[in-house]
This record gives C-alpha cells, sequence and structure tokens, in this order.
C-alpha cells in the first residue's frame, strides 16, 4: 500500500450522483443489448451456413461483401429452405435479429437522452473527438471517471481500468506480464475494440458534425491524439510486435489521451 502511495497509483474515492449512476447502468444494458444482437445474428448465420446459403463473392471494387447490408438483406429475402421446417426456422431467426435491433436501438435513443441531460455531456462529446472513442465509450468512460481531475497522470488512468501491465517482483527483479486487467471491464473492452480501428485507419483526422458545440482547442488536440496513436501503433508492428499486444498498448495511450480531453474540457467550463 506504501509503495503504491508514494508511487501515485491510487486515486481518491469519487462517489457518482443518481444521475451518473443511472447512465453507469445504461452503460451495462446497452452492452448487454449489442451482445444479444450479435449473438441473434451468429444464430442466424449459423443456420443459414448449415442450410448450405452462403453468401460470399467480392463487390465491384474487389472488396469481400460485408453481411447485414442492403444487398445482404436482399439476398437473405431470396434464401427458401426446401422443408417447412426451415422456413419457420428461418423466419424466427430473422424476427429475433430484427426484435434485438429494434429494443437495441431503443435503448440507444435512451441513453443518450440520458447522457445529454446528465452534468457530463460536455466530457462526452469531447471524448468523441479522437479516433476509437464513439458514443458507447466516451459515456461509459466518463461516468465511470466523474471527476476528471482525481487522477494526477495518464499513468494513473491507465492502471485504474487494468490496462496497465502486470508486475511480478522478487528482490531486484521485476517482471512485467499482460494487462492487470482490474478496474472496470466494460470500459476496458470498449477501449481495446475501439484501438482495433487504428488498423485500418489512415492518417486522416476523424469527421464529426458540425453543431456538436466541441471547441476547436479540444478537436485539435484529439486529431493530434489519433494521429500520435496511429503512429505508435505502426512502430510497434514495425519492430515485429504482435498485432493484440500493439492494440493493448494502443488501448492504454488511448484511455490516456481521453482523460487529457476530458481534462480540457473540465478546466474550459471553470
Amino acid at each position: 500500500m506504501a509503495k503504491a502511495i508514494l508511487a501515485h497509483d491510487i486515486s481518491p474515492v469519487w462517489v457518482p450522483s443518481p444521475e451518473v449512476e443511472g447512465i453507469r447502468d445504461l452503460a451495462g444494458a446497452y452492452d448487454g443489448a449489442t451482445a444479444r444482437l450479435a449473438t441473434a445474428k451468429q444464430r442466424l448465420l449459423a443456420f443459414l451456413a448449415r442450410r448450405g446459403f452462403v453468401y460470399g463473392g467480392t463487390t465491384p471494387a474487389g472488396n469481400p461483401r460485408k453481411y447485414w447490408t442492403y444487398d445482404f438483406l436482399r439476398w437473405l429475402d431470396k434464401a427458401r429452405p426446401e422443408d417447412d421446417g426451415g422456413v419457420r426456422t428461418l423466419a424466427a431467426l430473422r424476427n429475433e435479429v430484427e426484435a434485438a435491433a429494434e429494443a437495441r436501438a431503443d435503448l440507444l435513443s435512451e441513453y443518450r437522452a440520458a447522457v445529454d441531460a446528465s452534468p457530463i455531456a460536455a466530457e462526452v462529446a469531447a471524448l468523441q473527438s479522437i479516433k476509437g472513442c464513439a458514443f458507447a465509450l466516451a459515456a461509459a468512460f466518463s461516468a465511470e471517471v466523474g471527476d476528471f481531475t482525481r487522477f494526477r497522470s495518464g499513468r494513473q488512468v491507465t492502471a485504474y481500468f487494468g490496462l496497465a501491465p502486470s508486475q511480478r517482483s522478487s528482490g531486484d527483479s521485476v517482471r512485467l506480464g499482460g494487462i492487470s486487467g482490474a478496474g472496470n471491464a466494460l470500459v476496458r473492452k470498449l477501449a481495446v475494440e475501439g484501438s482495433w480501428c487504428y488498423a485500418a485507419a489512415r492518417h486522416q483526422p476523424k469527421l464529426m458534425p458540425r453543431d456538436t458545440g466541441v471547441p476547436l482547442e479540444i478537436r485539435m488536440h484529439g486529431r493530434k491524439g489519433s494521429e500520435r496513436l496511429l503512429r505508435r501503433r505502426e512502430e510497434m508492428l514495425a519492430r515485429g510486435m504482435p498485432a493484440a499486444k500493439a492494440n493493448a498498448a494502443t488501448a492504454a495511450e488511448l484511455v490516456r489521451w481521453l482523460w487529457a480531453l476530458g481534462m480540457m474540457c473540465r478546466e474550459g467550463a471553470e
């Protein structure tokens, strides 16, 4: 404990307000709705594969055709199992996907409305200035951090969300392992998932709506962070680092940039 205090790895406790606590609950509910939609889609695709219906090929540009697009749904309308049981099962699975998608969309509308009416609305908008951070990550991160000033450095933020390397010490020997996995698992998962966008990202700024109300200074800082994260990832891969390990390192730095953007937003409001 004494070593952790001296290393500034312990942050003050912050008690969320009822509004922020409600947003935390909505974050978990929305993640659950997303998982149920993914499961429903997978069940439908597995059924189609078992029955020999394969959606493949390439687009006119030579790229693989993607699932759940307009063209895929048109192709799905033409899929006709030969037996009555297959027809009924396909209809039931499609209804399951549609119901899950509708429930997720309705929950997202309520989620956004709750965030807009909460004291962390400005931070949520500001955090989306950087690539890899969409609404779900911005809202979950802001609700979990709450008071951005309770962290002294980005290192504390990384450790708080379990993205810092675990350590094993014996005498003067210190060995670093994988990420510690401490803290909020949802935020950590969303950060890791968001970091995968840098695998296909280009050296271009993130496009944002003009009516977000985010100050230009914060948007420019987010652009700077996006460029740095992309460059750092490219350097790690060039050194031969495995993609998964490079992505975990990118996620660790991403949460530091999110904290920095939140601090800028908080300081600008004071």
